[in-house]
């Protein structure tokens, strides 16, 4: 059973990422407390977790702020998931099993259900999965869970992307495809390449998402 501390971050971290907090939000502690129904220790230790993830900020004699989403850091997270993904899935394409390569597929078939919801959240969590599963065939599971601490600031910018604009969703599916299909053929250069040139599209209509929501991002950047 979680602990109090952890239902409070995670819950907290949730609605940033899903940008129910907006980037620049002021937030305030007996807010927190009354919508969780948690005392104010669990809360206080959340938002101390969440400074030092870089999500939020106090502005002296001012308040405790959701900070805006730095594309310099999402930029950099997603050069750090390119490097070592490419790694991971060409060691995936000697050593994911017939049965991991079903529920890859089975992933997939799940995104394009989502997708004519016209869910996504749920595309974005099952995005998350597919990608997952080549660290934990691989039995890198503690490897993804780095990442995930490092791309904070990627994923608000994605949860942000992929509510606000028209995503080449069919192009996603497809280089999703690829990828499996290279892996199901052992060729571990190709499945590389595949899965590095896939998460270049991580950081698409980066410009049409500066020019509509421009106080959701830092100003340097």
């Amino acid at each position: 059973m979680e602990s109090l501390n952890e239902v409070a971050y995670q819950t907290i971290l949730n609605d940033i990422l899903k940008l129910k907090f907006k980037p620049g939000e002021r937030i305030q502690d007996r807010d927190l407390i009354e919508r969780l129904k948690i005392s104010r220790t669990p809360v206080r230790e959340a938002i101390l977790r969440l400074k030092n993830d870089g999500l939020m900020a106090t502005v002296p004699q001012s308040g405790t702020y959701v900070t805006k989403i730095s594309l310099k850091s999402a930029l950099n997270a997603r050069f750090v998931r390119q490097s070592v993904e490419r790694d991971v899935v060409k060691e995936a394409a000697i050593n994911m099993s017939e049965s991991n390569i079903l529920d890859a597929k089975n992933l997939i078939s799940k995104q394009e259900l989502a997708t004519k919801q016209k869910n996504s959240e749920d595309f974005f969590y099952l995005d998350n999965d597919f990608h997952k599963m080549f660290y934990t065939a691989t039995d890198k599971d503690e490897v993804w869970n780095w990442l995930k601490a490092l791309t904070l600031q990627l994923d608000r910018y994605r949860f942000l992307r992929i509510q606000q604009t028209e995503m080449p969703v069919d192009k996603i599916l497809q280089q999703h495809e690829g990828i499996v299909e290279a892996i199901k053929k052992h060729d571990k250069s190709l499945a590389g390449r595949r899965a590095f040139n896939h998460l270049n599209l991580m950081l698409a209509e980066k410009n049409n998402l500066l020019k509509k929501f421009p106080d959701y991002f830092e100003e340097n950047r």
